[in-house]
């Protein structure tokens, strides 16, 4: 391979994006294609760049790293080398599936290893989709409080999305559509791993295929089969399974 590789550098501080780029500079195999601040900035950057290789910090304000993958899905991740302040448990995982990981602080000569393994990797021309599987399986990081923004495409931005201001999750294929104040969205994210990461006291399952909020919910009405029917604040309406009907139930705060 003898064009240089590109290269999306992404993280909150200016320092770090800047011995990043004065490291990248000293190699002729990579060039840099932009620099992202924040975790909305660097999918919209991934999006329109299509960059070889992303040199991704995890911890980040209101998006980390890892949300960044999730949001854009194996299927359109780049390779990656994560920049993190992780401790060595953790970044055995790391070692398993990503190109590489950057311990902060780490030198050029830590660096130029990491470049080593990208290249190497890279030098075949293609991204390995199912071990981005396994890396966005297998690195999430414990979760102190339920999600609370969720990353959407609103024409061509990407905003972050209170979740407070969702009304029902929607699943639709290898999707989730998500119904808000804001109007109508798709996630390339599942139901079962958007339910994990909710809060349960506000998102319930009411459907094998959906979530609604509970505060969302205005009314209960009969259905068919012993299913129910819920109206919502929006004016929409979902069926309340059966099976799902005791849980909904108790969560919505009410016996029998």
């Amino acid at each position: 391979m003898t064009t240089p590789l590109s290269v999306l550098v992404v993280d909150d501080e200016a320092p770090a994006r800047a011995k990043v780029k004065r490291f990248l500079a000293d190699d002729a195999r990579f060039t840099l294609a932009g620099e992202a601040q924040d975790g909305a900035e660097a999918v919209a950057r991934i999006e329109a760049l299509k960059p070889h290789l992303v040199l991704l910090d995890i911890q980040m304000p209101g998006l980390t790293g890892f949300e960044v993958l999730e949001t854009l899905g194996p299927e359109h991740c780049p390779e990656v080398i994560f920049s993190t302040a992780y401790d060595q448990f953790a970044l055995k995982a790391f070692d398993a599936h990503a190109v590489d990981y950057l311990l902060k602080p780490y030198d050029a000569e830590r660096f130029r290893r990491a470049l080593d393994k990208a290249w190497t990797r890279l030098d075949g021309g293609r991204t390995d989709t199912e071990r981005l599987k396994a890396l966005l399986s297998s690195l999430e990081p414990p979760r102190e409080k339920p999600l609370e923004r969720l990353l959407v495409k609103t024409g061509e931005a990407w905003v972050a999305l209170r979740v407070d201001r969702v009304s029902r999750f929607s699943a639709e294929d290898k999707y989730v559509r998500v119904f808000s104040d804001e109007g109508q969205h798709l996630v390339r994210q599942t139901l079962k791993h958007l339910e994990e990461r909710l809060d349960p006291r506000r998102f319930v399952r009411v459907h094998r295929s959906e979530l609604v909020n509970l505060d969302a919910v205005v009314r209960l009405e009969p259905w068919s089969h012993g299913d129910g029917l819920l109206m919502l604040r929006d004016g929409g309406s979902v069926v309340l399974s059966r099976t799902y009907r005791e849980a909904f139930l108790e969560r919505w705060g009410v016996e029998g």
